[in-house]
């Protein structure tokens, strides 16, 4: 599949190590992305790391403001495409689109396992010790259509929302390179709809951290949102976020919530609605990610002082 001509539809980081696997292998490639928006404080206009990754490539690229449209469409024919990929797009393929040729999207969760748009963090939130990426042809339905390929990698307690996005990312790649060096020995696999779960879009109130919870729970919490947006929580009335934690052989010795002890070096334990967390990472509002020993030192932190909204 070598010649094969092939559209790659992206918009995040998930997307960029398939994406830069695909120009290194010399594939006629063409890129889609989303227009430029408003982005970062200052609400700059500017390309997605995707659209600016083919711009450095020397890539073509497309930016429609509907994938669906008639001027898609007709951009997209005009390319010829053998192969249509999509990872981490965000946008429906209606099925003009889908009659073209073969659209295969990369996921990273073991379908049916959490269809949507959150499968990284929604396998930490809920403790899960392995995920995985597959290939799986689009149809109407969400996440739905028949698996290609598909591997598995474990969550070691140690990985967050950053470490195992950049592990999933580069495991599509290896994957998807590995699918187009022979696509005939990757036989479609329907999907059991029975065995589907499904994550929802993150919410600011999903960060926001509940100190009644068990210790273990808030743990992962952290974890799924780590380095960003952050777990948060408030001192003060100001928000603290919660970037490192782990959980604490301490008994708790007050109300959920409130300060267990400092532990010199390492951070500050909280009493939690059931077991105590250790807390080795934060982000004062307005300050740069720190040590939580360091805060630690100029916070001045009262006995038995009490954290949340």
């Amino acid at each position: 599949m070598q010649n094969r001509r092939l559209i790659f539809c992206g918009a995040s980081e998930f997307a960029l190590p398939a994406l830069k696997a695909l120009a290194a292998a010399d594939y006629p490639l063409m890129v889609i992305s989303i227009p430029p928006k408003a982005m970062g404080r200052r609400l700059k206009v500017q390309d997605n790391v995707v659209a600016q990754a083919a711009k450095e490539l020397k890539l073509p690229l497309y930016c429609p403001e509907n994938i669906n449209s008639d001027e898609s469409i007709r951009e997209i024919q005009a390319f010829k495409p053998d192969l249509i990929i999509t990872a981490s797009f965000g946008a429906f393929f209606g099925k003009r689109l889908r009659d073209l040729c073969l659209c295969i999207n990369l996921h990273p969760s073991l379908l049916p396992l959490l269809r949507g748009a959150t499968p990284i963090q929604t396998a930490i939130l809920q403790g899960f010790d392995l995920t995985g990426v597959s290939i799986f042809e689009m149809v109407k339905k969400m996440d739905a259509g028949p698996v290609l390929m598909q591997r598995e990698l474990p969550i070691p307690e140690v990985d967050n929302y950053s470490s195992l996005h950049l592990k999933l990312s580069e495991l599509a790649a290896f994957m998807l390179l590995d699918f187009l060096r022979d696509p005939a020995a990757h036989p479609a696999i329907e999907q059991d709809d029975s065995l589907a779960t499904y994550c929802t879009k993150i919410e600011p109130s999903d960060l926001e951290i509940d100190w009644s919870r068990d210790a273990e729970a808030i743990h992962n919490q952290v974890r799924a949102f780590s380095s960003e947006p952050g777990a948060r929580s408030y001192r003060q009335g100001k928000m603290l976020k919660i970037l490192s934690t782990s959980v604490s052989d301490e008994a708790i010795n007050g109300e959920p919530g409130t300060l267990h002890s400092t532990v010199k070096n390492t951070g500050f334990i909280i009493n939690c609605g059931s077991g105590t967390l250790l807390i080795t990472e934060v982000q004062a509002q307005g300050k740069k990610q720190m040590p939580a020993h360091s805060y630690v030192l100029g916070a001045r932190l009262e006995p038995h002082e009490l954290f949340g909204s």
